[in-house]
């Protein structure tokens, strides 16, 4: 099965986790990612504005809002910018139907402490399989700090066949365990 075969079929049995074990799985993801030292340590974050069933970031968003800066992404021609969000009013559906900031205020991504990062793959190696285009590869190339993936168990591959512009993750949580 080829990459993007693979892509699909991941982003369907994303789709068909039942609700109960959906909020199960987040929840358990969520609580192992607020107990790792960097994240605590972090004073600004960014978070994903999930889509789909990817792992849930609104109920850590609605938690830290006014606690940290939270940070979301928005694609920009071929890059990711990150805008700061300080609720929910200050997002609004946009590329491919996912939420967007609306704000006006950024940060280039070396100057956010910690970043949480969807995907659709990953192996032991904490290489991850995206949605393909490579956004997060070219933001992440001299990132400085922690990167974190979050990701269902069942998300978890023997391979990715990264190439040579992947950037593997520092760590990737699951419901399960943290590579």
């Amino acid at each position: 099965m080829d990459k993007k075969q693979l892509r699909k079929s991941m982003i369907q049995k994303r789709l068909a986790l039942d609700e109960e074990s959906y909020q199960h799985y987040c929840l358990q993801i969520q609580k192992q990612l607020e107990e790792l030292k960097a994240f605590q340590e972090a004073q600004s974050i960014a978070l994903y504005m999930s889509y789909r069933h990817e792992v849930d970031t609104r109920a850590l968003m609605a938690k830290y809002f006014g606690k940290k800066e939270i940070f979301v992404p928005k694609c920009v021609g071929d890059d990711l910018v990150f805008y700061k969000i300080e609720s929910f009013d200050d997002v609004a559906k946009g590329y491919f139907g996912v939420d967007e900031p609306i704000t006006n205020i950024t940060r280039n991504i070396n100057d956010i402490d910690f970043v949480v990062v969807p995907l659709l793959m990953f192996d032991d190696q904490r290489n991850r399989v995206g949605y393909g285009r490579g956004f997060y590869d070219r933001a992440l190339k001299n990132y400085p700090h922690t990167t974190c993936g979050i990701a269902f168990s069942f998300q978890h591959i023997k391979d990715t066949e990264p190439h040579s512009l992947d950037v593997p993750l520092d760590m990737i949580i699951t419901d399960e365990k943290i590579y």
